[in-house]
């Protein structure tokens, strides 16, 4: 059975498929799971715009927030560097 829900895609470890968000206007971003990273015990998922990736831009990260309600961009620098950081902890730092 597939999974239609994004937040049981995100924290299954085995999808690794693109999901599709929502931009403020209402418009479809497909974006690329990169990692589901834990940080201040909550995941957090790190996604990539693939229009973006397929143009050859490797620095388009964004942080996601995966709760029961809903999935938010992060947008706290403190949180965003300790997630960050984390990300690096666990693949390094080649990103």
């Amino acid at each position: 059975m597939a999974k239609d829900n994004i937040i049981d895609r995100l924290l299954d470890e085995d999808d690794c498929g693109n999901v599709i968000l929502y931009a403020e206007d209402g418009s479809e971003v497909e974006m690329a799971q990169i990692a589901l990273i834990a940080a201040g015990g909550a995941p957090y998922a790190l996604l990539a715009p693939v229009e973006l990736l397929e143009k050859g831009q490797t620095d388009c990260l964004l942080a996601f927030a995966v709760r029961e309600d809903g999935v938010f961009e992060v947008t706290d620098d403190d949180l965003l560097s300790e997630i960050f950081e984390e990300y690096d902890r666990l693949y390094g730092e080649g990103r």
